[in-house]
């Protein structure tokens, strides 16, 4: 019986991967309506790990429960926009000064080399592959915290707004956007807090900015 829920699990757990990196990287639009027997025909699993994937999702606010009928990728208002942004640079202010406090020569100077890791313009999706940059670096930030509690919330707002991210980054310089990592890493370096909290706000209220105009 262990074995049968932990397989059931770890079906869950591998559909709601999945399905998440999908929603995120846009593979579903906004508004795209989405069933169990979809799902659960698309990973090739019953219906119980579709359906208690997509429930996770519906928690994590990147899907709306149709009742009786199914789910619809959620598109987020400019007010819930503007939230998750205000949010974000209360968790990511609160990283960087906890970094600072308590990380590491050789942790900055790790994430000074995180920061400076470039795109390859040959690359077939580099959009995508700037917001894994973006992700890791945000994330490793974060964990120089030492607080998992932190480092959950802010993955989980830096998900709900990976699909408006998305879109922006395709529109502007991508290697720009990159170089505020290592303006803030060198901050770090420097124990620099003001400078490094500075730098973090700016970068925020920009891509906020860019992004509310709509």
């Amino acid at each position: 019986m262990k074995h049968d829920d932990g397989h059931s699990i770890s079906m869950t757990n591998a559909v709601l991967e999945a399905l998440r990196n999908d929603i995120n990287n846009c593979i579903y639009e906004s508004g795209q309506f989405v069933t169990e027997a979809e799902i659960s025909q698309k990973f090739n699993v019953s219906k119980t790990p579709a359906r208690e994937a997509l429930n996770y999702l519906c928690q994590e606010g990147l899907l709306d429960k149709i009742p009786r009928k199914g789910y619809i990728v959620k598109s987020l208002s400019l007010a819930e926009v503007q939230n998750l942004f205000q949010f974000r640079n209360i968790l990511e202010r609160a990283s960087v000064e906890l970094a600072v406090r308590y990380a590491s020569e050789q942790e900055l100077q790790t994430l000074s080399e995180l920061a400076r890791a470039k795109l390859d313009p040959a690359a077939e999706d580099i959009a995508r592959q700037y917001h894994d940059l973006n992700n890791n670096f945000h994330i490793s930030v974060a964990k120089l915290s030492r607080n998992p509690y932190l480092i959950n919330a802010l993955q989980n707002v830096l998900n709900l707004l990976r699909r408006d991210l998305f879109t922006d980054m395709r529109r502007n310089s991508l290697e720009k956007a990159l170089e505020a990592h290592v303006l803030v890493a060198q901050a770090m370096i420097d124990r620099d807090l003001e400078r490094a909290l500075r730098i973090t706000t700016d970068q925020i209220d920009v891509v906020e900015r860019r992004l509310c105009i709509r």
